[in-house]
C-alpha cells in the first residue's frame, strides 16, 4: 500500500482550480514567462463547471453600440446585483481579462465566429440590455484549454485536494494538499496564488437529491471560500449563492440561447404569454419567466413549450452553433 510522500513545490504563480477561470489564468501567467503550477481536485482535461462543454459566454465587445461598452456592462451588473457587488473587483477580474480570453480561446482552436461572415454570433436574453451572449460550439473547449496550459509549460497536479491556505505577514504565501489517489502530501510555496474554484452552488444538497445530472457542477462546494476566510483573506462579492432556475419540466440546456434567437414560451392554448408579464417578453430576466410559467399553470393554461423560431435562418443558426 502506498504510504504517501512529502513533496515541496515552489512556483511564481500557483492556481488552485483548473476549470475555465483557472486554466485561463494559468495560460495568461505562462504567456508572461512565469513558472506556473495548476492544482485541481479532478483532472483539468474535464474539470470544473464546463467539463462537458459550453455553448455561450457573456462579453462586451466595444462595437459602438451604447450597451456594448465597459461602462454599460458594469452598470448592468450593478443593476442585476442590486448594488451589492463590488464593481471595482468585478472590473479587475472580468473586464480586464475578457478580450484577452476571447483571443486565447480562438487561438487554441475553438471557433467563436460565424465562418461565413467572420462575426460573433451574439444573442440577447435574461434581461440583458443588448446581445451580450456569444454563442458557439464549445464541446471541446475544456480539453483544448488544458492542453494549451501544458504546452505553455504549466505544471499540473491532478487529483489533489487543497487542505489549508497559509499567510505570511498578511500575504498569501502558499498552501497544502494531498493526492486523493496516492496519499502524497504537497507543500506549495508561491509568490502569487489564484483561487479559482468556482461558485458555491453545491454547498447544499440538490432539490432532487441527485448529486449528478444537474446544471450545477458537483465540485463547486465552496471549500476554498471557507479556507480563504479561515486564513484571514478578505472576501468580496460573496453576497449571493448562485441559483439558476427554470420553469419546471423545461430543459435547461440552450435556455438563454433559444430565447435570444427569437423563441417564445407558449401555453397550452398556443399563446405566447411572456409580454403579459414583462416588457422584455421572452428576453426578460429568468426569474420573471419562471414566475410567469407558474401563473399560467395556476390559471389552467398549462405550459406547452417552445414556439418555432421566427425564421428558417435562425433555425439553421441553432444547428451551426452546436446546441
Amino acid at each position: 500500500m502506498h504510504s504517501g510522500e512529502d513533496i515541496q513545490i515552489e512556483a511564481d504563480v500557483a492556481v488552485i482550480g483548473g476549470g475555465t477561470a483557472g486554466t485561463n489564468s494559468a495560460m495568461a501567467a505562462a504567456e508572461m514567462g512565469l513558472k506556473v503550477l495548476v492544482v485541481d481536485k479532478a483532472n483539468i482535461n474535464r474539470s470544473g463547471a464546463i467539463a462537458g462543454g459550453i455553448d455561450h459566454f457573456m462579453a462586451f465587445l466595444e462595437t459602438g453600440e451604447p450597451w456594448d461598452t465597459r461602462e454599460a456592462y458594469l452598470k448592468y451588473v450593478g443593476r442585476v446585483t442590486r448594488g451589492a457587488a463590488n464593481l471595482k473587483i468585478h472590473e479587475a477580474v472580468y473586464c480586464e481579462e475578457v478580450n484577452a480570453a476571447i483571443k486565447r480561446i480562438e487561438r487554441i482552436g475553438v471557433p467563436l465566429r460565424n465562418p461565413g461572415t467572420g462575426e460573433f454570433y451574439r444573442t440577447q436574453s435574461m434581461g440583458q440590455p443588448g446581445p451580450y451572449w456569444i454563442n458557439f460550439n464549445g464541446k471541446r473547449l475544456k480539453p483544448k484549454m488544458a492542453a494549451e496550459a501544458v504546452r505553455l509549460g504549466c505544471r499540473v497536479l491532478n487529483r489533489v485536494q487543497v487542505t489549508n491556505l497559509f499567510l505570511h505577514d498578511g500575504e498569501l504565501a502558499g498552501f497544502t494538499g494531498f493526492d486523493t489517489r496516492t496519499g502524497d502530501f504537497y507543500r506549495i510555496r508561491a509568490k502569487a496564488v489564484i483561487i479559482s474554484t468556482g461558485n458555491t452552488n453545491r454547498m447544499f444538497k440538490s432539490q432532487t437529491g441527485n448529486p449528478f445530472n444537474l446544471w450545477y457542477c458537483p465540485a463547486c462546494t465552496g471549500d476554498l471560500h471557507r479556507q480563504a476566510f479561515d486564513a484571514g483573506v478578505e472576501l468580496a462579492n460573496m453576497e449571493y449563492v448562485r441559483m439558476t432556475i427554470v420553469p419546471k419540466g423545461f430543459s435547461a440546456p440552450g435556455f438563454n440561447a433559444f430565447f435570444g434567437m427569437g423563441s417564445h414560451l407558449v401555453n397550452s392554448l398556443g399563446d405566447a404569454f411572456m409580454e403579459s408579464y414583462h416588457p422584455m417578453g421572452d428576453r426578460a430576466p429568468r426569474n420573471f419567466m419562471v414566475w410567469a410559467a407558474i401563473q399560467e399553470l395556476k390559471e389552467g393554461r398549462g405550459l406547452y413549450g417552445l414556439q418555432s423560431f421566427k425564421s428558417q435562418r435562425t433555425r439553421a443558426s441553432v444547428h451551426d452553433i452546436g446546441l
